[in-house]
């Protein structure tokens, strides 16, 4: 299979699967696919550090718990700001970030899922949010204009790129100098098994990146001061408990192990940076 059909694979795999969690009670990379008995989209949530507080006041379809953690907690935003929200999903941070940064700032929200546009742009009328906008597009071709946002946030999303080299282009296109960026995503420094790496549900399912190539790339594009500021570990449940890795267990018990360290290495990281 050539690179770029690969990389077609992978989009249209994460495409899908989105477009599932956006028409149901489900998330992307937790438990809560499985069925009944799992975690809800609030607990996954609260366990990756979303208050309670915060999940309250979003519109009741807002939180899928399909993030690795709360950007939003981290990125200081101040009364007026603009920010962009890359994968925004049902609009869950951006409906944070709005409160945020008031009625004198703007949210804008990027996502290449027209089923996730849809059930945000209802979330935010319900909720009354004016003063934030979903715009259908990819993280790697931003419909955003050059030097026009003052924050980036994104959640478990640029793990999902086949090109995140050209993401962190983009990301540094369009902040403002002085701008910063905020995300949070997996990182791990364990090789990621050849099962997962190999099978496009797994891909599509958020796996994580090396921390330092992580942050290299981030480098690599021109931002400053770039860091970790936090991380906690993803609870092993959320990957082990997907239907898919059961499934291949079932086939083959003799990756269990394997499979459970690999979950266990995972962490939620927060990354921040800034463009000069």
């Amino acid at each position: 299979m050539s690179e770029l059909h690969e990389a077609s694979e992978v989009k249209k795999a994460v495409r899908d699967r989105y477009a599932r969690a956006a028409t149901r009670e489900a998330g992307c990379c937790e438990p809560s696919c499985c069925g009944d008995g799992m975690a809800s989209a609030g607990e996954i949530s609260e366990s990756i550090g979303y208050s309670a507080d915060e999940l309250a006041q979003l519109p009741d379809d807002a939180n899928l718990g399909l993030g690795c953690g709360n950007p939003t907690a981290i990125a200081s935003l101040s009364e007026g700001e603009i920010v962009l929200d890359l994968g925004s999903g049902a609009g869950i941070d951006c409906f944070l970030a709005a409160a945020a940064v008031g009625s004198t700032g703007k949210v804008i929200g990027v996502d290449m899922t027209p089923q996730m546009l849809e059930r945000a742009r209802r979330n935010a009328e319900a909720g009354g949010y004016g003063n934030v906008e979903f715009r259908l597009g990819e993280i790697e071709a931003l419909p955003v204009a050059d030097r026009s946002v003052d924050v980036i946030i994104s959640n478990c999303v640029l793990n999902l790129s086949t090109d995140k080299p050209r993401v962190m282009a983009e990301a540094f296109r369009v902040l403002k100098p002085g701008g910063r960026l905020v995300v949070s995503d997996m990182v791990s420094d364990v090789p990621i098994p050849d099962v997962m790496e190999r099978n496009l549900d797994s891909v599509a399912a958020c796996l994580p990146t090396f921390r330092d190539v992580y942050l290299q790339q981030f480098e690599n594009a021109g931002f400053e001061d770039v860091r970790i500021t936090n991380e906690r570990p993803y609870p092993t449940a959320f990957i082990l408990e997907d239907p898919g890795v059961k499934a291949h267990v079932a086939r083959h018990p003799d990756h269990a192990s394997q499979l459970r360290r690999f979950a266990a290495s995972i962490f939620g990281a927060h990354f921040e940076a800034s463009k000069p």
